[in-house]
This record gives structure tokens, C-alpha cells and sequence, in this order.
């Protein structure tokens, strides 16, 4: 007979990978707090709980990503639902929403009646556009992503985190997945793009095994979309407006100049919790 304390001694699993698990599993079957892998950590466990654990260890101890596992993972202030339509959200992403929110206080300082426009490019499992809305409920947001799968995923999310009144969900390419009839301006647009790069050996690694190739990689040079994303990014930002992009932390120099090429000004880099340039952000020219 089994119980949680009988699980974790005796997993081979990494122990928070265990933990994560099992307090997904005591949510679901019983209702029971987080709390209760100490609380009720001797209680006897029913088959079904059992059947499912097993099933979740051994995909796990081949690879499969717990939050896929589990279909959740936190994001900022939010929890979103993932599938393996979309990437994983990961921490370094973040950056792109306090970027964005800091931007937007500037701009509220400057223009204090004005209705702040934001598009998130290749949206994914709507992590950005959400937190976003989340953090803020005066800002207009845009989404988009060429993915069916992926965009309905963030819809889905929308509407779990009540948010879905906050955000326009675009299918398409980027830009063309927006309405040709609404020619207003961005004030902001951010995008974590696929910029991996083909041959690098960490697509056949960990997590990324898992998670959608089209949303890691171009399949060209890593930097393929990222200059899409700024070859047309003037056309749609507003003067003074703000772009900022994640990438490698090799690709820094790269994207500088591809911003500057673009006729984009104030390139500014800023790193993620291991010190790595991870975003780049610029503005268009004021009138």
C-alpha cells in the first residue's frame, strides 16, 4: 500500500520534479492543499492516484517536461495551460514583460490620457499578451501566432485567467496576421521568436526535445525571423514607440545591428538572471 511519503522515498525521479507531480496529482484526485505532502503524508492511496503516478514517473524519467506532465507552469503573476502545441514559458521571458510594463509607465508620464497599444508577436500559449493584461487592464493588447493549435491554446488561456475581453487573438505570419482595416500604430511590440539556430545540439536536449521545433527554431540561421520581425517593425510602431525582442545571448550584436539597420534608435541590451544579454529593445524615430 502506498502513500506520498512511500512515493517520494522511493521515486527515482529529481525531487522537486517528484514534488510537482504529486501536489498536481493530490489537487486532482482529492482536492487536498500543497501542504498536505507533510499533512497527510502517510495516508494510504487509492489505485487510481497509483495508476496515474506511474504513468506520469515513467514519462517523466523519459524526458517528457513536467509542465507538459502536469499541463500547467507559472508565468509572472499568472499559471498558464500548456500542451505540447507550445513552448514551455520560461523565466527569462519575463524580462520582456517588465521591459514592457516600464516602458508603459513611461509613456503613461508623458502622454496620461492616452490608450496604450501593445502587439505580441508569435504569441504562443499567450504568456506575454496575459501578463501583460493581467499586470495592466488599461492597455490594449494584440496577439498573434501562425499556429492554429498554438493560438487556440492562448485563447484557452484567456478565457481560464478571465482575461479574454483584454486581448485580440490574430491568426497569420506576424504582421500580416493583423487587420489590414486598423491602421493605428503600436505604442509597443515584443516578440519571442523562434532563434535557435538548426545545428544547435540543444534542440536534441532536455525539455526542448519536446517543445514545438517551429517555435525554437527558423530552420534557417537563428536570426531569420528576428529580421522579418524588424524589416517591417516602423511600419507598425508609433513615433517614439518601443520594440523589444528575446533572443540567444550570443545573438545580441546581431540583433543590435539589425535594429540599427532598420532605422531604430537607443539599442539597448538587457540581461536575464544569469547575467546573459537576453533581450534587445530600440525605438522608432519621433516625428
Amino acid at each position: 500500500m502506498s502513500t506520498l511519503q512511500f512515493i517520494l522515498e522511493n521515486t527515482t525521479l529529481d525531487r522537486t520534479d517528484a514534488r510537482v507531480i504529486l501536489c498536481h496529482l493530490i489537487e486532482k484526485h482529492f482536492s487536498w492543499p500543497r501542504t498536505a505532502l507533510l499533512s497527510r503524508n502517510t495516508e494510504i492511496l487509492n489505485p487510481f492516484f497509483i495508476e496515474e503516478w506511474r504513468d506520469l514517473e515513467r514519462r517523466r524519467l523519459f524526458g517528457e517536461p513536467v509542465a507538459y506532465l502536469i499541463g500547467m507552469r507559472p508565468f509572472h503573476a499568472i499559471e498558464l495551460r500548456v500542451n505540447p502545441s507550445v513552448l514551455i514559458p520560461r523565466p527569462e521571458t519575463e524580462l520582456l514583460v517588465d521591459i514592457a510594463l516600464e516602458r508603459i509607465n513611461e509613456l503613461r508620464c508623458k502622454h496620461p490620457t492616452k490608450k496604450i497599444r501593445l502587439l505580441d508577436l508569435g504569441t504562443g500559449s499567450g504568456a506575454i499578451a496575459l501578463a501583460l493584461a493581467h499586470a495592466d487592464p488599461e492597455i490594449e493588447i494584440h496577439a498573434t501566432d501562425i499556429s492554429f493549435e498554438a493560438l487556440k491554446t492562448a485563447q484557452e488561456n484567456a478565457r481560464y485567467l478571465n482575461l479574454y475581453e483584454q486581448v485580440e487573438f490574430h491568426l497569420g505570419s506576424w504582421y500580416e496576421a493583423l487587420d489590414l482595416s486598423d491602421t493605428k500604430q503600436f505604442d509597443v511590440i515584443l516578440s519571442n521568436p523562434p532563434y535557435i539556430h538548426p545545428a544547435d545540439p540543444h534542440l536534441n536536449q532536455g525539455d526542448l526535445r519536446f517543445e514545438p521545433v517551429a517555435a525554437l527554431s527558423d530552420q534557417v540561421n537563428g536570426l531569420n525571423c528576428i529580421e522579418v520581425i524588424l524589416k517591417d517593425c516602423l511600419q507598425y510602431l508609433s513615433p517614439g514607440g518601443s520594440i523589444a525582442i528575446e533572443h540567444g545571448f550570443e545573438q545580441a550584436a546581431s540583433v543590435s545591428s539589425l535594429m540599427a539597420q532598420n532605422g531604430l534608435l537607443a539599442v539597448h541590451h538587457f540581461a536575464d538572471l544569469a547575467g546573459h544579454p537576453r533581450v534587445t529593445s530600440a525605438c522608432s524615430p519621433t516625428l
